[in-house]
């Protein structure tokens, strides 16, 4: 029983898609109902999430000294800390139990440990995943770890929209309750043995410079969503002539459209191998570009929806080729950390750029990133030749 194991490490990669977009979903709740005003919710989003630059490579590096499980199990148990202490927290402080001046630092040390600690979660679950199926599956092992991603990031806001219905603080119900599921299911998955030389000195990974395309790359694609993202209702307003609230309406129908194509590509294309990973990377490359084209020239839905799809289809097809390029060879955990890290400083750059530049020009600032992504592309091509280890073997059955 192989695979059930695959999308159970897939399903604690969901937590963090899961975790993410329903935060955000609940953060005008958050703002009405507990005095702090949106520029610190903000501000908390963002210090959590860059926590992941030390984060990330660092969790990396002690998944392959000591094996994933361990990573696996110590982000989980800060996730349910983190989404605990800042639930019991704002229900202390809308009682009146929690002095004056205490809720935001507390929720400053909850988010620290949400960064400290779920930034090992992703290059934890692609190091064990191909570590179970390496060789021949390890584009299958690596959209398996996406697809639990994207499966997050599109269920996350549906269920916190849902259970706000019900409490302010249900969405973190929601998200202690998966949380609890994902321990309870990654707890009777398999594990490769990590012997004693293997734990004192990790093994030896590509050069930096040999991983400088991928991590560019990893850059540019997190860049280029983000400011996708982030361009998207000024042109939606401006172009359909239409209210910043119609605008935010359409903004979400968009990206849960892009969130099912690449769900769709995940389980559908790269999940069965039906493309190598140059390939994948090269098709992903073309199609965000291609994307990215079509939202610049879009003057109606029917384009601005074109584009977020084949956009969105094209990242599903990139990351796991360039994750497939850089994971080869030795210390998968620290090249995934490294990728991992990437990505936060494309989302970081991203947020740099929309203080520069008008709102007008992000789309157009989105294209030329794809297009740089497509140029790197062939720096890339030498690492699909590298032999990849075959998966480690298991010490029981599933």
């Amino acid at each position: 029983m192989r695979f059930p194991s695959l999308w159970r490490i897939s399903a604690c990669a969901a937590l963090l898609g899961l975790g993410q977009n329903g935060l955000l979903v609940a953060l005008p709740v958050l703002v009405e109902r507990f005095g702090l005003p949106l520029s610190q919710w903000a501000g908390l989003i963002l210090l959590g999430s860059m926590l992941f630059l030390v984060g990330s490579p660092f969790w990396g590096r002690v998944a392959d000294r000591h094996g994933p499980r361990l990573v696996v199990i110590q982000a989980l148990s800060g996730y349910l800390a983190s989404f605990t202490l800042i639930g019991i927290a704002l229900w202390a402080a809308a009682r009146g139990s929690l002095a004056e001046g205490w809720l935001l630092p507390l929720l400053v040390i909850a988010r620290v440990l949400y960064g400290l600690t779920v930034s090992g979660m992703v290059p934890a679950c692609q190091q064990w995943s191909l570590a179970l199926h390496g060789g021949e599956e390890r584009l299958r092992a690596l959209a398996a770890v996406s697809a639990g991603l994207s499966a997050g990031r599109l269920l996350g806001p549906l269920l916190a929209a849902a259970s706000l219905s019900l409490s302010a603080y249900a969405p973190f119900g929601v998200m202690l309750g998966g949380g609890l599921l994902a321990l309870g299911l990654v707890c009777g998955v398999p594990h490769p043995r990590v012997s004693a030389a293997g734990q004192r000195t990790a093994p030896p990974a590509q050069p930096l410079l040999e991983r400088l395309p991928c991590l560019a790359m990893a850059l540019l694609l997190a860049m280029s969503v983000s400011l996708m993202q982030l361009g998207l209702p000024d042109a939606l307003q401006a172009r359909l002539d239409i209210e910043a609230t119609r605008a935010g309406h359409l903004m979400g129908v968009l990206l849960s459209l892009g969130a099912l194509g690449a769900l769709a590509i995940q389980l559908g294309v790269t999940r069965h191998q039906r493309l190598g990973g140059y390939a994948l990377l090269f098709l992903g490359a073309l199609c965000l570009v291609a994307g990215y084209a079509l939202l610049v020239q879009a003057d109606g839905m029917p384009g601005f929806a074109a584009g977020v799809l084949v956009a969105s289809i094209g990242t599903a097809m990139a990351v796991p080729g360039y994750t497939d390029a850089a994971t080869r060879g030795g210390a998968p955990g620290a090249s995934a950390g490294m990728l991992a890290m990437s990505h936060t400083l494309g989302y970081g750059a991203a947020t740099l750029v929309v203080s520069l530049v008008a709102p007008s020009r992000l789309l157009m600032l989105t294209l030329v990133a794809a297009l740089l992504l497509l140029l790197l592309v062939p720096a890339a091509r030498t690492h699909f030749a590298r032999p990849v280890p075959a998966p480690s073997t298991p010490p029981s059955n599933d």
